[in-house]
């Protein structure tokens, strides 16, 4: 195993631990990204939105976006490596510098950033979705 893919398994550890504290069992298994979309929903809900509440509470700060997208991301992506294989990496994007990515066979795809859209705009970034339609291609070739 490279050692990025190591760092990687130990940030989508560090995502079940967290789900452990707010009740929910991640176990790698494809189920397990329905928890991954319950767990981005209550942080999503979390966000203050309005004038009002925003004047009320102050929104979480950039890099805690950050931090909870790469680490709910690493199991994302954890997940798809273990049941389709696959490498992380860092690439350049361009117009967006430097992203993690996934490789699995000819797909690259980006969970970290997946997971960011999530939080910053809801629902409507649906990682269940996200996750069925980036392994449907892997699906059909075993």
């Amino acid at each position: 195993m490279s050692e990025f893919n190591e760092k990687m398994a130990h940030i989508a550890e560090d995502a079940v631990d967290y789900a452990r504290k707010l009740k929910k069992e991640l176990d790698y298994s494809e189920a397990s990204i329905k928890d991954i979309e319950a767990i981005c929903t209550l942080l999503y809900n979390d966000i203050p939105r309005g004038l009002f509440k925003k004047l009320l509470r102050k929104p979480p700060p950039e890099d805690m976006f950050v931090q909870m997208s790469t680490m709910l991301g690493a199991y994302v992506g954890e997940v798809m490596r273990r049941h389709y294989g696959g490498d992380w990496s860092i690439e350049d994007v361009l117009g967006s510098g430097k992203t993690i990515v996934i490789t699995i066979g000819e797909l690259k795809t980006f969970p970290p950033a997946k997971i960011y859209k999530r939080l910053k705009n809801g629902p409507e970034d649906s990682i269940d979705s996200y996750y069925h339609v980036m392994t449907k291609d892997q699906e059909r070739k075993f």
